[in-house]
Protein backbone atom coordinates (compact mmCIF):
# COMPACT_ATOMS: atom_id res chain seq x y z
CA UNK A 1 0.00 0.00 0.00
CA UNK A 2 1.26 3.47 -1.33
CA UNK A 3 0.24 5.61 1.99
CA UNK A 4 -0.59 9.16 1.32
CA UNK A 5 -0.35 12.52 3.77
CA UNK A 6 -4.49 13.21 4.08
CA UNK A 7 -2.85 16.67 5.03
CA UNK A 8 -2.37 16.77 1.22
CA UNK A 9 -5.97 16.24 0.35
CA UNK A 10 -8.03 17.79 2.52
CA UNK A 11 -10.17 19.12 -0.42
CA UNK A 12 -10.66 15.71 -2.37
CA UNK A 13 -11.56 14.08 1.23
CA UNK A 14 -14.18 16.76 1.77
CA UNK A 15 -15.85 17.09 -1.55
CA UNK A 16 -15.97 12.61 -1.23
CA UNK A 17 -17.93 12.97 1.65
CA UNK A 18 -19.86 16.23 1.18
CA UNK A 19 -18.56 18.04 4.33
CA UNK A 20 -16.21 21.33 4.66
CA UNK A 21 -14.38 21.45 8.42
CA UNK A 22 -14.31 24.73 10.19
CA UNK A 23 -11.73 22.78 11.93
CA UNK A 24 -9.69 20.68 9.69
CA UNK A 25 -7.85 19.12 12.84
CA UNK A 26 -10.55 17.29 13.44
CA UNK A 27 -10.64 15.17 10.36
CA UNK A 28 -7.12 14.74 10.51
CA UNK A 29 -7.78 12.66 14.34
CA UNK A 30 -10.23 11.10 12.27
CA UNK A 31 -7.73 9.16 10.49
CA UNK A 32 -5.13 8.88 12.98
CA UNK A 33 -5.09 5.05 14.27
CA UNK A 34 -3.95 4.52 17.85
CA UNK A 35 -0.92 2.88 16.93
CA UNK A 36 0.26 6.25 15.28
CA UNK A 37 -0.61 8.56 18.57
CA UNK A 38 1.33 5.94 20.43
CA UNK A 39 4.31 6.20 18.51
CA UNK A 40 4.30 10.26 17.79
CA UNK A 41 1.54 11.90 20.44
CA UNK A 42 -1.78 13.73 19.80
CA UNK A 43 -5.20 12.33 19.79
CA UNK A 44 -6.58 8.87 17.99
CA UNK A 45 -9.71 8.58 16.13
CA UNK A 46 -11.26 6.00 19.30
CA UNK A 47 -13.51 8.72 20.96
CA UNK A 48 -14.75 9.99 17.40
CA UNK A 49 -15.35 6.24 16.39
CA UNK A 50 -17.83 5.75 19.32
CA UNK A 51 -19.37 9.32 18.75
CA UNK A 52 -19.70 8.15 15.03
CA UNK A 53 -20.94 4.84 15.67
CA UNK A 54 -24.08 6.84 17.36
CA UNK A 55 -24.63 9.25 14.86
CA UNK A 56 -24.65 6.33 12.35
CA UNK A 57 -27.23 4.30 14.16
CA UNK A 58 -29.50 7.11 14.54
CA UNK A 59 -29.76 8.66 11.24
CA UNK A 60 -29.96 5.48 9.43
CA UNK A 61 -32.84 4.98 11.77
CA UNK A 62 -34.17 8.44 10.64
CA UNK A 63 -34.09 8.07 6.87
CA UNK A 64 -35.87 4.06 7.21
CA UNK A 65 -38.38 6.09 9.12
CA UNK A 66 -39.12 9.02 6.95
CA UNK A 67 -38.90 6.99 3.96
CA UNK A 68 -41.38 4.06 4.94
CA UNK A 69 -43.18 5.44 8.15
CA UNK A 70 -46.01 7.90 8.53
CA UNK A 71 -48.59 8.65 11.21
CA UNK A 72 -51.85 7.96 9.72
CA UNK A 73 -53.12 11.78 9.90
CA UNK A 74 -50.61 11.49 6.82
CA UNK A 75 -52.83 9.58 5.18
CA UNK A 76 -55.58 10.20 2.72
CA UNK A 77 -58.26 7.82 4.10
CA UNK A 78 -57.62 9.06 7.87
CA UNK A 79 -60.77 9.75 10.23
CA UNK A 80 -60.15 12.19 13.12
CA UNK A 81 -63.54 11.28 14.90
CA UNK A 82 -62.79 7.62 14.50
CA UNK A 83 -59.29 6.65 13.88
CA UNK A 84 -56.27 7.04 16.27
CA UNK A 85 -53.07 9.43 14.98
CA UNK A 86 -50.55 6.63 15.38
CA UNK A 87 -47.48 6.06 13.72
CA UNK A 88 -46.94 2.67 11.59
CA UNK A 89 -44.70 1.00 8.83
CA UNK A 90 -45.90 1.06 5.18
CA UNK A 91 -47.57 -2.48 4.38
CA UNK A 92 -46.66 -5.54 5.44
CA UNK A 93 -43.66 -4.89 7.00
CA UNK A 94 -42.38 -5.20 10.88
CA UNK A 95 -39.46 -4.18 13.27
CA UNK A 96 -37.79 -7.18 12.58
CA UNK A 97 -37.89 -6.31 8.90
CA UNK A 98 -36.23 -3.08 9.11
CA UNK A 99 -33.73 -3.99 12.12
CA UNK A 100 -32.17 -6.54 9.57
CA UNK A 101 -32.01 -3.83 7.12
CA UNK A 102 -30.32 -1.66 9.05
CA UNK A 103 -28.10 -4.42 10.09
CA UNK A 104 -27.34 -4.97 6.74
CA UNK A 105 -26.47 -0.90 5.84
CA UNK A 106 -24.31 -0.55 9.12
CA UNK A 107 -22.15 -3.89 9.67
CA UNK A 108 -18.84 -3.49 9.49
CA UNK A 109 -17.80 -5.05 5.57
CA UNK A 110 -20.32 -2.02 4.47
CA UNK A 111 -18.64 0.49 6.27
CA UNK A 112 -15.39 -0.82 4.94
CA UNK A 113 -16.50 -1.35 0.93
CA UNK A 114 -17.90 2.43 1.73
CA UNK A 115 -14.06 3.40 2.78
CA UNK A 116 -12.78 1.47 -0.25
CA UNK A 117 -15.01 3.31 -2.50
CA UNK A 118 -13.78 6.09 -1.20
CA UNK A 119 -10.32 5.87 -1.35
CA UNK A 120 -9.72 6.62 2.22
CA UNK A 121 -7.88 3.91 3.82
CA UNK A 122 -4.47 4.96 2.17
CA UNK A 123 -4.66 8.57 3.93
CA UNK A 124 -4.51 6.92 7.27
CA UNK A 125 -2.14 7.70 9.95
CA UNK A 126 -0.61 4.02 11.06
CA UNK A 127 2.19 3.22 13.80
CA UNK A 128 4.99 0.88 13.43
CA UNK A 129 2.99 -1.56 15.87
CA UNK A 130 0.35 -1.42 12.37
CA UNK A 131 2.89 -1.36 9.83
CA UNK A 132 4.93 -4.19 11.24
CA UNK A 133 2.45 -6.29 12.26
CA UNK A 134 1.41 -9.62 9.98
CA UNK A 135 -1.45 -9.90 11.54
CA UNK A 136 -2.56 -6.08 10.58
CA UNK A 137 -3.83 -6.76 7.30
CA UNK A 138 -6.47 -9.91 8.61
CA UNK A 139 -8.75 -6.97 10.82
CA UNK A 140 -8.84 -4.40 7.91
CA UNK A 141 -12.49 -4.38 7.69
CA UNK A 142 -12.77 -3.22 11.36
CA UNK A 143 -9.95 -0.62 10.60
CA UNK A 144 -12.21 0.89 7.93
CA UNK A 145 -15.27 0.43 9.45
CA UNK A 146 -13.70 2.13 12.35
CA UNK A 147 -12.31 4.78 10.26
CA UNK A 148 -15.56 5.67 8.36
CA UNK A 149 -17.58 5.97 11.84
CA UNK A 150 -14.67 8.33 12.80
CA UNK A 151 -15.28 11.12 9.75
CA UNK A 152 -19.32 11.02 11.01
CA UNK A 153 -17.93 11.38 14.56
CA UNK A 154 -15.72 14.68 13.35
CA UNK A 155 -18.46 15.83 11.50
CA UNK A 156 -20.68 15.53 14.43
CA UNK A 157 -18.61 17.99 16.63
CA UNK A 158 -17.06 20.30 13.97
CA UNK A 159 -21.21 21.15 12.91
CA UNK A 160 -21.86 20.90 16.52
CA UNK A 161 -24.18 18.40 15.79
CA UNK A 162 -26.04 19.99 13.31
CA UNK A 163 -28.74 17.81 12.16
CA UNK A 164 -28.91 18.54 8.75
CA UNK A 165 -25.59 18.12 8.00
CA UNK A 166 -24.79 14.97 10.02
CA UNK A 167 -28.12 13.09 7.99
CA UNK A 168 -26.68 14.33 4.78
CA UNK A 169 -23.19 12.86 5.62
CA UNK A 170 -24.54 9.35 5.96
CA UNK A 171 -26.83 9.51 3.10
CA UNK A 172 -24.06 10.74 0.94
CA UNK A 173 -21.12 8.81 2.45
CA UNK A 174 -23.14 5.26 2.58
CA UNK A 175 -25.19 6.28 -0.98
CA UNK A 176 -28.20 5.01 1.40
CA UNK A 177 -30.63 5.13 -1.20
CA UNK A 178 -28.50 1.92 -2.99
CA UNK A 179 -29.45 0.00 -0.07
CA UNK A 180 -33.85 0.97 0.18
CA UNK A 181 -34.25 1.41 -3.70
CA UNK A 182 -34.91 -2.44 -3.92
CA UNK A 183 -37.01 -2.82 -0.31
CA UNK A 184 -40.30 -4.71 -1.47
CA UNK A 185 -42.76 -2.27 0.89
CA UNK A 186 -46.42 -3.72 -0.82
CA UNK A 187 -48.40 -6.68 0.42
CA UNK A 188 -47.18 -10.01 -1.75
CA UNK A 189 -49.96 -10.98 -3.27
CA UNK A 190 -50.90 -14.18 -2.11
CA UNK A 191 -52.46 -16.91 -3.95
CA UNK A 192 -55.43 -17.16 -1.78
CA UNK A 193 -56.37 -16.47 1.98
CA UNK A 194 -57.13 -18.60 4.77
CA UNK A 195 -60.69 -17.95 5.43
CA UNK A 196 -60.60 -18.40 9.11
CA UNK A 197 -57.87 -15.74 9.27
CA UNK A 198 -59.40 -13.01 6.98
CA UNK A 199 -60.98 -11.05 9.88
CA UNK A 200 -57.02 -10.39 11.26
CA UNK A 201 -55.45 -10.00 8.57
CA UNK A 202 -57.87 -7.17 7.90
CA UNK A 203 -57.27 -6.16 10.95
CA UNK A 204 -53.54 -5.97 10.73
CA UNK A 205 -53.42 -4.51 7.77
CA UNK A 206 -55.25 -1.29 9.16
CA UNK A 207 -53.03 -1.35 12.10
CA UNK A 208 -49.86 -1.20 9.66
CA UNK A 209 -52.23 1.88 7.72
CA UNK A 210 -52.84 0.00 4.38
CA UNK A 211 -56.79 0.41 4.92
CA UNK A 212 -59.11 1.99 7.30
CA UNK A 213 -60.31 -0.45 10.20
CA UNK A 214 -63.18 -2.62 8.65
CA UNK A 215 -67.04 -1.99 9.92
CA UNK A 216 -69.11 -4.46 9.94
CA UNK A 217 -72.75 -5.09 10.43
CA UNK A 218 -74.92 -7.80 11.24
CA UNK A 219 -78.44 -8.05 11.73
CA UNK A 220 -79.79 -9.43 15.25
CA UNK A 221 -81.74 -12.15 13.31
CA UNK A 222 -81.46 -14.50 10.30
CA UNK A 223 -82.33 -13.67 7.04
CA UNK A 224 -84.46 -15.67 4.73
CA UNK A 225 -82.63 -16.62 1.41
CA UNK A 226 -84.38 -17.06 -1.89
CA UNK A 227 -84.35 -20.88 -1.27
CA UNK A 228 -86.02 -20.65 2.26
CA UNK A 229 -83.05 -21.32 4.16
CA UNK A 230 -82.60 -19.31 6.97
CA UNK A 231 -78.99 -17.72 7.16
CA UNK A 232 -76.65 -15.40 9.23
CA UNK A 233 -76.25 -12.06 7.26
CA UNK A 234 -73.03 -9.95 7.66
CA UNK A 235 -71.49 -6.79 5.55
CA UNK A 236 -67.90 -5.52 6.01
CA UNK A 237 -66.94 -1.95 4.71
CA UNK A 238 -63.56 -0.62 4.22
CA UNK A 239 -63.78 3.43 3.84
CA UNK A 240 -60.54 4.04 2.33
CA UNK A 241 -60.80 1.23 0.04
CA UNK A 242 -64.72 2.53 -1.00
CA UNK A 243 -65.81 -1.43 -0.90
CA UNK A 244 -68.73 -3.43 0.83
CA UNK A 245 -69.31 -6.75 0.61
CA UNK A 246 -72.35 -8.85 2.41
CA UNK A 247 -71.46 -12.39 3.29
CA UNK A 248 -74.36 -15.01 4.52
CA UNK A 249 -73.50 -18.28 6.82
CA UNK A 250 -75.17 -20.44 8.98
CA UNK A 251 -73.44 -18.91 12.06
CA UNK A 252 -72.85 -15.46 13.23
CA UNK A 253 -68.94 -15.83 13.42
CA UNK A 254 -68.90 -17.74 9.84
CA UNK A 255 -70.68 -14.93 8.16
CA UNK A 256 -68.30 -12.36 9.46
CA UNK A 257 -65.08 -14.23 8.66
CA UNK A 258 -66.81 -14.81 5.03
CA UNK A 259 -67.47 -10.88 4.81
CA UNK A 260 -64.21 -10.43 5.68
CA UNK A 261 -62.27 -12.86 3.10
CA UNK A 262 -64.98 -11.65 -0.02
CA UNK A 263 -63.36 -7.70 1.33
CA UNK A 264 -59.91 -9.79 0.74
CA UNK A 265 -60.43 -11.41 -2.95
CA UNK A 266 -61.73 -8.31 -3.84
CA UNK A 267 -59.16 -6.00 -3.02
CA UNK A 268 -56.33 -8.97 -4.42
CA UNK A 269 -58.17 -9.77 -7.05
CA UNK A 270 -58.47 -13.10 -6.33
CA UNK A 271 -60.82 -15.86 -7.05
CA UNK A 272 -63.90 -16.35 -4.39
CA UNK A 273 -62.58 -20.54 -3.71
CA UNK A 274 -66.22 -20.60 -1.74
CA UNK A 275 -68.84 -19.20 -4.23
CA UNK A 276 -70.74 -22.21 -5.02
CA UNK A 277 -71.30 -22.67 -1.38
CA UNK A 278 -72.27 -19.89 0.23
CA UNK A 279 -74.53 -17.02 -1.19
CA UNK A 280 -73.12 -13.18 -1.41
CA UNK A 281 -73.97 -10.11 -2.25
CA UNK A 282 -71.53 -7.29 -3.10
Amino acid sequence: MNYKNVRDHLDEVQQKISYWFDNTDLLLQAFTRSSYSKQYGGENNEVLEFLGDRVLDMYVVKVIADRFGFVKSQSEYYDEANDNDEFCIVAHKNEGDFTELKKEIVNNKTLADRIDKLGFFKYMYLGDSDLDNPKFTENLTKVKADLFESILGAIAIDSDWNPDELQNSVEFMLQIDNFLADVDYEEERPEKFQEENAINTLKEMAEHGRCSFPEYDQPDEMVEMNDGRMKWECTCYIRSWSMRHTAYATSKKEAKRYAAYLMLCDYFGLHDEFDEEDETDE
